[in-house]
């Protein structure tokens, strides 16, 4: 008799979702984030660089990229709900959320792990995968109740472009 994986439900789509992170985080480059995942990620780490250091005043960073990436109409509306997004997983959160300085660009090179589930999350929302979203905003948020964090990432997918599988550029090299 062949054993059958305990997570073959989701091998059909496994190209779809980031890699698991080792301890010291993953490199962007293999995570297969499209344009608007690399975009909320950086946007997102000026907010978390924000609320660490708030004389930084990185949010203004963020929301220039954001107006440069999604348009003048939209650019705001998705910081401003990406800023929801992240501000119902910190009230679900009870420890420190690691992430990676976005003005270095060693640091920035690294996704740590908190990262990589906030971006799973993100992409599982985008792809209508609403109990992978469930899976990995439980374990970011520590088991609390993330009803109100599904409900603001749903919002805050709502607005962003559908999610492009990039293809593997290496095969072209």
């Amino acid at each position: 008799m062949q054993k059958r994986s305990r997570h073959a439900a989701f091998q059909s789509d496994q190209s779809l979702w980031p890699p698991t992170a080792s301890k010291r985080g993953s490199e962007v480059r293999c995570l297969s984030f499209d344009y608007v995942e690399d975009n909320i990620l950086t946007l997102a780490r000026f907010y978390f660089q924000s609320f660490a250091v708030p004389e930084s005043q990185a949010w203004m960073h963020g929301l220039d990229l954001a107006e440069a990436m999604f348009g003048e109409k939209d650019g705001p509306v998705i910081a401003l709900r990406l800023l929801d997004a992240l501000r119902c997983m910190r009230f679900a959160r009870k420890s420190v959320f690691c992430f990676s300085a976005p003005t270095c660009e060693g640091c920035a090179a690294i996704v740590t792990e908190h990262e990589r589930r906030l971006m799973a999350a993100l992409r599982g929302v985008r792809l209508g995968q609403l109990g992978r979203t469930q899976t990995e905003l439980m374990m970011l948020c520590e088991g609390n109740d993330i009803t109100q964090t599904v409900g603001a990432f749903a919002r805050l997918a709502a607005l962003l472009p559908e999610f492009e599988k990039m293809q593997d550029v290496s095969a072209y090299v």
